[in-house]
């Protein structure tokens, strides 16, 4: 009896809710896991124009390119949530970069839209699994209101800045191939490290693996959680814009692959400096006024686009659009995940939400550009995101003091 007494108490601490999974991705390694893996995804954009021309694809097609990876992503949220409860997070790092690593070597040689596309869906699967790995292993272990978001939110961050800047210079100076073959090293780099991890935890013992999962109100909440999903999925629908500046500037101004590189680099800049204080701003006043604000600010900069000059004045209006944006997507999310108790159904709520909007976002607006110009985006979403915070500054009205 008391050598199991003993027992209890030297076991690590986990959640309270928490089934604990073999094989634990370490904190430091699931940031580092984000970084690289949302390098793989911001290299992109710079490069859309040239691969635009260069494969004789239209704008809604372009925009394909977005969306079938965030396609892909949705539908690899569904076997990440089946793999982090069987194999936990490092067997399903191992998972999401061996597919990655296939996906991009396909990219990488695709001379066609028929092979490019569904090597995208396969990319986004990978993606899917290593971020649904990463991002369960963070809130593991920083369970705090906004935390695992804030951190989440920095690490893709800094990955979004290494991949504006190598996807513009490699674009510019090598070609758009030079992109994915730099993607297919990242994804190489990625799976390597989950396994050594593994290896290492088989010899030495395995640590426990934290997966929140809630008893008792096990899942989501329909009638609370909904109105936040819709938001969240907005909130993501309006990140099309990195599909919508770079064809807007390459066609209304000229601008070169390096310098739509540097316009985004605006944004994702504003996203690592804003990504801390945000969680500090959650913490003091509520998600859902945060939410309310930021998507306020992101709307004004996304509509201040369009009276700019030229694509140094551009500039400016990100500088807002990155602070509301990162508000937004971090309120938004921690309000999930609140009221879903931290658990599987909610992290994938989160991811599934988001990635909607990621997939529907960038081929609506590469329409939208076909049908009515390629300034027409910074005319719609504006809109569309005014109609959104009004309905959330209702929810908040309605909801007095009841914070979430």
């Amino acid at each position: 009896m008391q050598a199991a007494e003993r027992a209890v108490k030297e076991r690590p601490a986990v959640l309270p809710f928490a089934r604990s999974v073999p094989y634990a991705l370490p904190f430091g390694v699931a940031i580092f896991g984000i970084i690289l893996t949302y390098w793989t995804i911001d290299i992109v954009s710079p490069a859309l124009p040239e691969m635009q021309d260069d494969l004789g694809l239209s704008a809604a097609a372009t925009g394909l390119i977005f969306s079938l990876l965030f396609l892909g992503r949705l539908i690899g949220n569904f076997p990440a949530a089946w793999l982090l409860a069987r194999i936990g997070t490092v067997g399903t790092a191992i998972a999401g970069g061996i597919v990655l690593v296939f996906g991009t070597a396909v990219v990488a040689s695709a001379s066609g839209a028929l092979v490019l596309f569904p090597a995208r869906v396969v990319q986004g699967i990978g993606v899917a699994l290593l971020v649904n790995a990463c991002l369960r292993a963070i809130l593991g272990s920083k369970p705090g209101r906004g935390a695992a978001m804030t951190y989440f939110a920095f690490a893709a961050t800094v990955g979004g800045v290494f991949g504006l800047q190598s996807g513009g210079y490699l674009t510019e100076e090598v070609g758009w191939r030079a992109v994915f073959v730099l993607c297919l090293v990242i994804a190489g780099i990625i799976t390597c490290a989950a396994i050594v991890i593994r290896v290492n935890a088989a010899r030495t013992g395995a640590p426990v693996d934290p997966a929140p999962t809630a008893h008792g109100r096990e899942g989501v909440e329909r009638a609370d959680v909904l109105l936040p999903l819709i938001l969240n999925f907005l909130v993501f629908f309006n990140y099309s814009l990195f599909v919508a500046l770079p064809l807007y500037t390459e066609h209304e101004f000229g601008a070169s692959a390096e310098a739509n590189a540097r316009l985004l680099m605006v944004i994702t800049v504003v996203h690592l400096v804003a990504a801390f204080p945000t969680g500090r701003v959650i913490r003091g006043w509520g998600a859902q006024r945060v939410l309310v604000a930021g998507m306020v600010i992101a709307l004004i900069g996304t509509g201040l686009v369009y009276p700019m000059p030229g694509p140094a004045w551009i500039a400016v209006p990100m500088v807002l659009y990155g602070i509301g944006q990162v508000a937004a997507a971090s309120a938004g999310g921690d309000i999930v995940l609140h009221l879903g108790r931290q658990s599987p159904r909610s992290v994938g709520l989160v991811r599934f939400t988001s990635d909607l909007g990621l997939v529907v976002g960038p081929y609506l607006t590469g329409a939208l550009s076909d049908a009515f110009g390629y300034a027409a985006p910074f005319l719609v979403l504006p809109v569309m995101m005014l109609i959104a915070s009004a309905v959330a500054l209702q929810h908040v009205v309605t909801a007095g003091e009841r914070r979430i």
